[in-house]
């Protein structure tokens, strides 16, 4: 009997290591979206330093940049989104945050609300109809554990239990494609794409095109009164309940839509439904389409023309300076975070750093802007885009692995920093001959692409910024402006 018991106790053993084995290499074998990456930073963060947690779907990750609300709230921010999720997703979501934090706020974007899906302002669908591969995203990167098993008893028991458990099972067809695995394991190593400096936001770079406006001005949308359906009071129920236990603040916010669609549904039942949901649990609603209501396209992302909008980078930096005041005023995190790591912290504070404490200084210059050399530039908003061609390297340290950025900051003080996608490599071994420092400067160039469209019209300070594999920051005002008419 006893041997029998010990045989039993190690057969358990095993199956957890085997489990934990398929579970953590699984996240090789899925396509990084949203919800993985969000997931990623999150498990990244130290033990309850998170003050403030953003839940939602797409719009919230789109909506707002979360660098900018941490910069001006002071406070350390996270988000934890995918696409498609909805209050019976965020729920087991944040369950899973309070293993690991205690944040002071929680905030939860309304469009995770209506109906029993996202799919409400297309046409009434019912939760077991929403697309498996909308719902899963952020369930394949939760740690196991009984949130995770109590998710899948829950919202996923008519699929199958190991595919549905473990990605890697589910994605068998990726196991021979040894680029698509390299890749991810590139992701998750590469020091310079680290999820430690990732909080969250996915903002587009994108503008709604002509085309697509009035596509929105031909079409029709559904009309009809809203009311929160059943499902998902029990289950924002559910939230509050878990957020009065660990005494943790709940708001609610919703992020703009664009105004040809909201003109032609019932969004004053919607407001009115949200506002009366904050007002029954004493919380507060923020809705930005009341700020905002006349937002144009260059605040969109250029998606197809249907009930499901997203807010780009020049409309989600409006709106995360906006609800940063407003949570400045209305909570008090009790934060005094220095996100030393963070761009926006130098610019959003005119915080001159140019060299590191051990003496390495920035060194760069801004060559040309559209392919002049002119300290000053004048260009019409959405005539051409602006291209910056330039270098910019830390002094005697190998610019391979870091980080290139530019910032503009207008004389209103409307700053936009440049994104990734906005990034291209230029090779400069002329730069490391000109120093006679073998190679350590060839990967300093680059060519930076920025749709004029998403700049608000004035005059800007153009500024090189790079970041070193450690986060260190370094600031460089180039002594060029730039002028959008």
């Amino acid at each position: 009997m006893r041997n029998f018991s010990v045989l039993l106790i190690k057969l358990v053993i095993l199956t957890i290591i085997y489990a934990l084995f398929l579970s953590i290499l699984g996240g090789f074998f899925i396509s990084k979206k949203s919800g993985n990456k969000t997931w990623d930073s999150f498990y990244n963060q130290p033990s309850n330093s998170i003050d403030l947690l953003f839940l939602g779907n797409s719009h919230i990750g789109n909506g707002i940049d979360l660098n900018i609300v941490t910069v001006k709230t002071k406070a350390n921010v996270n988000t934890i989104y995918s696409s498609g999720q909805i209050l019976n997703q965020i729920y087991y979501s944040f369950k899973e945050t309070l293993k690991y934090q205690s944040p002071k706020l929680i905030v939860i974007e309304t469009f995770a609300i209506p109906g029993d899906s996202i799919y409400y302002f297309k046409d009434p669908v019912k939760e077991s109809d929403v697309p498996f591969k909308a719902k899963i995203q952020s369930f394949d990167s939760k740690k196991i554990g009984l949130v995770k098993l109590n998710e899948y008893l829950d919202i996923y028991k008519d699929e199958e239990f190991l595919p549905t458990f473990f990605p890697l099972i589910r994605n068998h067809s990726n196991w021979n494609k040894e680029d698509f695995v390299t890749n991810n394991l590139f992701e998750e190593y590469n020091p310079v794409n680290s999820t430690r400096f990732y909080k969250g936001s996915s903002n587009s770079i994108t503008t709604l095109s002509k085309k697509r406006v009035e596509g929105y001005k031909k079409k029709t949308f559904k009309n009809e009164p809203f009311k929160i359906a059943e499902n998902q009071l029990e289950y924002f129920n559910k939230i509050m309940e878990l957020a009065k236990k660990h005494n943790i603040e709940v708001m609610l916010l919703t992020i703009p839509y664009f105004k040809e669609y909201r003109n032609k549904i019932d969004y004053s039942s919607f407001h009115t439904e949200i506002n009366n949901l904050a007002l029954k649990n004493n919380i507060k609603h923020l809705d930005l389409n009341v700020v905002f209501p006349d937002w144009d396209n260059t605040n969109f992302s250029n998606e197809y023309v249907g009930y499901n909008q997203h807010v780009n980078y020049k409309g989600a930096i409006k709106t995360s300076n906006y609800l940063s005041n407003f949570i400045n005023t209305n909570y008090n995190l009790n934060s005094n975070v220095i996100p030393k790591s963070l761009p926006e912290f130098y610019l959003y504070n005119d915080i001159k750093r140019d060299t590191l404490k051990e003496g390495n200084r920035l060194l760069g210059n801004l060559e040309k802007i559209n392919g002049t050399k002119n300290k000053q530039y004048k260009i019409r908003q959405g005539s051409s885009p602006l291209v910056l061609d330039g270098w910019t390297a830390i002094e005697n340290i190998d610019s391979k692995n870091s980080e290139i950025f530019i910032g503009l900051k207008s004389d209103n003080n409307s700053i936009y920093v440049s994104k990734a996608s906005q990034f291209k490599p230029i090779e400069r071994k002329d730069v490391s001959k000109f120093f006679k420092k073998e190679n350590i400067y060839d990967n300093s160039g680059f060519k930076i692409n920025v749709n004029s469209l998403l700049l608000e019209k004035g005059k800007y300070k153009v500024f090189m910024i790079i970041r070193n594999s450690e986060g260190e920051v370094l600031v460089k005002n180039s002594n060029k402006r730039i002028e959008i008419i």
